[in-house]
């Protein structure tokens, strides 16, 4: 999503580029509806109906979302070709991405598994590393790690069955 974001925000870019008036709004398109005040979404309903890319860009970063909360790949599918067909260059590049790293996008959307543990356990290891400096075997690093490692507890969930 940070990405569609991105794309958002390099619409909103070209558009100001070429002369729309945005001043005051960059916290009104960015984020989800039901995070904006009245004025806010009122201001984006405006801008909508004023700059009719920013209306596609919009819409294309919500039904990202949408898609994403739940697993379907076919309708991911469907979105990335939505969206190289919307001339908007920026969701052209994420349709790209998206397309590019499917296997790994549709991973995360059937188990919501991310690399977050790995992260954390090579963190735990760059800790043990820092604390063992000046210890000479690999032995003794070693343990140093895996009492850094201690209390760390695996609560993956299932992988669903495919």
């Amino acid at each position: 999503m940070m990405l569609a974001g991105v794309a958002l925000d390099k619409v909103c870019l070209a558009l100001a580029r070429d002369g729309a008036d945005l001043k005051g709004s960059l916290w009104a398109l960015r984020g989800n509806e039901w995070t904006r005040s009245p004025e806010q979404l009122k201001l984006r309903r405006r801008l909508c109906n004023a700059y009719r890319p920013m209306a596609r860009a919009m819409g294309l970063r919500e039904l990202l979302q949408d898609i994403l909360a739940g697993e379907d790949a076919d309708t991911l599918d469907w979105w990335c070709s939505r969206a190289m067909r919307s001339r908007l260059e920026p969701f052209k590049d994420l349709a790209r991405t998206i397309r590019k790293h499917r296997a790994g996008i549709i991973a995360f959307l059937r188990t919501r598994v991310t690399n977050g543990l790995v992260e954390a356990i090579n963190g735990l290891i760059q800790l043990a590393k820092r604390s063992a400096r000046g210890l000479r075997s690999f032995k003794k690093f070693r343990l140093i790690a895996l009492l850094k490692a201690d209390r760390l507890q695996f609560n993956l969930p299932h992988a669903l069955p495919t």
